[in-house]
């Protein structure tokens, strides 16, 4: 970091960041002189040797502050490129004391110089050494050079983040969960592909009170949006939605505030999870819980030979092994397979139920032609 103008120090302030070399103020102060020049005439440079005259605010600072040179790098508030001068305590000599007036004699028509011609000191405090005007224009040129490297830098940034930001815009287009985006006054700023899917046809909502139409219980869902916006509540609810096929489908709702800082909102993210297809996976694994108790009933009926206990002993291991195939299949499948899967092994325990039943009938009958 450069030191020219013979400062001692020198911070450069900008609205992300502060950048400090020498003897400076601490983040706090600097900000607060930023903010104290911000107050005065914009100007391209400004200088002062006495800052706690101008401002007693800053009299702690005087030590390693007393002057100031000060340049603008933006338009923005609160950023400039700053040098620092100590306080320099000197001693000025006088042919008198410059604050005694003229002596009046006895006649008022008669004025005499002070009585005293001896030499007086005066102890100066509080001030840095003045400010040249040779210092000024150098301050003026460095400040413009400062300025020129931060622009660039921002307009780099800019596109890199546009760049990123066209990144992330495509993904959320295209990720298969309804999503939208809302800034901090609830307008919306995106929404996907899988959310204009809900939509009707011409439909675009504008807001987030807009999206209410999509809800079978708009007073509860209204009630939901105030508490996210107002009060920074996340909303976790189920809730059907209208459909543009008709008829209202389930959905889970996941709302959130996205904060900058405990004060301040950036936005709203609300994401809606179809429960459609979970739904029907947890109706296949309540008929396939029922159908095995419906075989575990038959395995409870009293012996009354020897063939039913072969059958039921054959039963029970399909049982069994029907169960173990169920959990493997609702653990690992993608729940839009597992309805298709578990009436499949439903369908195959009652197939060999039939055969089994059959077999033993032929055995039964065989066994009594026999005899």
């Amino acid at each position: 970091m450069l030191q020219p103008l013979n400062a001692t120090g020198v911070a450069l302030l900008r609205d992300d960041a502060i950048v400090t070399a020498g003897d400076v103020p601490g983040t706090r102060e600097l900000r607060e002189i930023g903010a104290w020049l911000d107050k005065g005439p914009r100007q391209p440079v400004m200088a002062t040797a006495d800052l706690c005259r101008r401002e007693p605010l800053f009299q702690s600072l005087t030590p390693v502050a007393a002057g100031v040179l000060a340049v603008p790098i933006s338009q923005s508030p609160g950023e400039y490129l700053l040098w620092f001068r100590p306080e320099r305590i000197r001693t000025l000599t006088w042919g008198g004391n410059p604050h005694e007036g003229v002596k009046v004699g006895d006649d008022p028509t008669h004025l005499s110089p002070r009585r005293s011609f001896a030499q007086w000191h005066e102890v100066v405090e509080g001030t840095s050494d003045p400010w040249t005007a040779n210092d000024l224009t150098t301050a003026r040129l460095m400040g413009d050079s400062v300025a020129d490297v931060i622009q660039q830098f921002r307009a780099v940034r800019f596109l890199i983040t546009q760049h990123q930001l066209e990144q992330v815009i495509t993904r959320v287009r295209l990720s298969e969960q309804p999503l939208l985006i809302a800034d901090a006054m609830g307008r919306i700023l995106l929404t996907n592909q899988a959310f204009d899917r809900l939509l009707k046809a011409g439909h675009r909502p504008g807001t987030l009170a807009d999206i209410l139409a999509l809800f079978v219980d708009k007073s509860e869902a209204q009630r939901q949006l105030m508490d996210l916006q107002e009060h920074l509540r996340p909303w976790r609810s189920e809730t059907l939605l209208l459909v543009p096929e008709g008829g209202g489908r389930a959905f889970l709702v996941r709302a959130d505030p996205v904060l900058s800082s405990p004060h301040q909102t950036l936005g709203f993210v609300i994401i809606f999870n179809d429960l459609s297809e979970r739904k029907a996976a947890d109706d296949a694994r309540r008929r396939f819980q029922e159908g095995i108790i419906a075989q575990h009933k038959v395995l409870a009926i009293p012996l009354d030979s020897k063939d039913d206990l072969i059958f039921r002993d054959l039963l029970a291991s399909i049982v069994g092994n029907a169960q173990l195939a169920a959990l493997e299949i609702s653990d690992n499948l993608d729940v839009t397979q597992v309805p298709a899967m578990l009436k499949s092994v439903q369908a195959s325990v009652a197939r060999t139920t039939g055969l089994l039943e059959h077999l033993l009938w032929y055995a039964g009958h065989g066994s009594r032609r026999g005899s």
